[in-house]
């Protein structure tokens, strides 16, 4: 059976072992895939983030090339129709310098200028501005097809250049798009090499992802020439996003620890239970030998030997008391039965606790083979209970007979009476062999016997269980303290 059990332990063991690490190596292949996937996530973020801060830096330059045009210190703008072609031209001139001038015609400005209409102008200055922005601006180009104009430009793409500032609110709003929430910084560098990370004040280069190279287009500036985002260790949203996954891993592991556990601990209450079984019956096989064999041979000698009628009534007597413990051993058993089939009913009546308990220790003084010493002490100033007599004598019966049972020659028996919370506390203190603290946990488990060397106590191993589920039909409780050599107290707490 021993065998059995330390196999089904290792097998219970390698199991638990075996989904703790196959969910280990799920999870980290998990946090791997999670780890590809944000670094997937923050490049494509970063490239709508380059491309939308560009176009807000260019909606920046037209608006003010719409502005600088419409200034007519600055600019002229005036049409022309030219009958051979059949078409209106709009002419863009500067005022500082005449030859300074651009033309150009398109087919949503079919119409002439006049001097007063101004909203016209701004059609046409809007338009070629957005002209320039398309075909200059967007391409990382100015051409200069009116030189004011274009020097102009060129001021402002270098005032308005690419600036981090500008791009990291852009970029928090994307990551924010994107559900990311993971700090990060930007790095300058005068080329498109990874290995400019390497020297960076908070980089690591284990921990760190970082994003594809841009170009920042700044011509004038040959150290900021490109740029990137590096994000700080992922591991927090890496994490935040799998926290369900955790969880179910979690669970699940705990859920298989609870079902081998909840299995080693039938296994070893089975096994338990069979050794309890095995002494229950070794106790009262041998409790039954000898009341059997005297009974036995007090009738053979009566049938088969010419006795006189004393030495008749004596054996006979013999096997009455035999007959009548063999009759005590039953009831014992079936009183247990009736307990654990619930069908204990209480019958309250008025008990005199110290006349009970009195008449308790002279009966044991009767038939006992020990010497009693016997004290008394009620402080609690309640004399009577009201309580099944028949159980209430029953557990102290129980209680005596085991302080008896388990003490020397001369038997030490003081019992008090205290009052706590609504309580009346009866204490039965003896001073016998008392129970070793290995075996004092078990001692209210129905058959349980401290093992003594060849049954030197008499018992099934009842009375204290039998005492326990008293109390409880009386809603009450029942406490022990014992310590070896010197002896048990035991405190039956009855509802007043």
């Amino acid at each position: 059976m021993a065998r059995n059990t330390w196999w089904l332990l290792s097998i219970c063991l390698l199991s638990i072992s075996g989904v703790i690490i196959l969910q280990f190596f799920w999870a980290k292949n998990y946090y791997a895939t999670s780890v590809f996937n944000f670094e997937r996530e923050v490049n494509l973020a970063f490239e709508d983030a380059i491309k939308k801060d560009f176009e807000l830096r260019c909606d920046t330059i037209e608006s003010i090339l719409v502005t600088e045009l419409m200034d007519s210190t600055k600019f002229e703008i005036k049409s022309k129709f030219l009958p051979a072609a059949g078409t209106v031209y709009h002419i863009v001139q500067s005022i500082s310098n005449r030859k300074d001038q651009t033309s150009f015609s398109h087919v949503d400005l079919p119409r002439l200028m006049q001097a007063t209409d101004t909203a016209y102008k701004l059609k046409i200055a809007t338009h070629y501005a957005h002209y320039l922005r398309t075909e200059d601006l967007d391409n990382h180009v100015v051409f200069y097809r009116l030189q004011s104009l274009g020097s102009f430009a060129l001021d402002n793409v270098i005032t308005h250049g690419f600036d981090t500032s500008g791009l990291r609110i852009t970029f928090n709003r994307v990551l924010q798009q994107r559900n990311i929430a993971v700090p990060f910084y930007f790095k300058l560098s005068a080329n498109d090499s990874l290995l400019n990370f390497s020297s960076g004040k908070n980089t690591n280069p284990k921990s760190q992802i970082i994003t594809k190279a841009y170009p920042t287009y700044k011509w004038w500036d040959n150290h900021n020439k490109f740029v990137r985002a590096a994000f700080y260790s992922p591991i927090n949203y890496v994490l935040v996003s799998m926290k369900w996954i955790l969880a179910g891993s979690l669970l699940l592991v705990i859920l298989v620890a609870f079902c081998i556990f909840t299995l080693l601990k039938a296994v070893f209450r089975e096994k338990k239970l069979a050794a309890i079984k095995n002494d229950f019956i070794n106790n009262i096989t041998h409790e039954l030998k000898t009341p059997i064999a005297t009974i036995s041979a007090a009738l053979e000698a009566v049938k088969d030997f010419d006795l006189n009628k004393e030495k008749q009534a004596r054996y006979l007597s013999h096997a009455k008391n035999e007959t009548d413990r063999l009759n005590k051993i039953i009831e014992n058993i079936l009183t247990v039965s009736l307990f654990n089939n619930k069908n204990l009913r209480i019958n309250y009546e008025k008990a005199d606790i110290k006349q009970t308990i009195d008449n308790i220790i002279d009966n044991f003084r009767i038939a006992g083979k020990k010497e009693i010493h016997y004290t008394f002490k009620n402080n609690s100033g309640i004399e009577f209970i009201f309580a099944d007599k028949a159980l209430f004598q029953q557990a102290f019966i129980n209680i005596i007979d085991n302080a008896i049972k388990y003490s020397d020659d001369t038997v030490e028996i003081n019992i008090s009476c205290t009052k706590a919370d609504g309580y009346i506390c009866i204490k039965c203190m003896d001073s016998g062999q008392g129970i070793s603290p290995a075996a004092l946990p078990f001692v209210f488990e129905k058959f349980y016997r401290e093992p003594k060397p060849n049954h030197a106590v008499k018992g099934f191993g009842l009375g204290l269980n039998y005492v326990q589920e008293i109390l409880k039909a009386h809603n009450g409780k029942i406490e022990i303290r014992s310590t070896v050599k010197k002896g048990t107290v035991i405190s039956l707490y009855w509802p007043v």
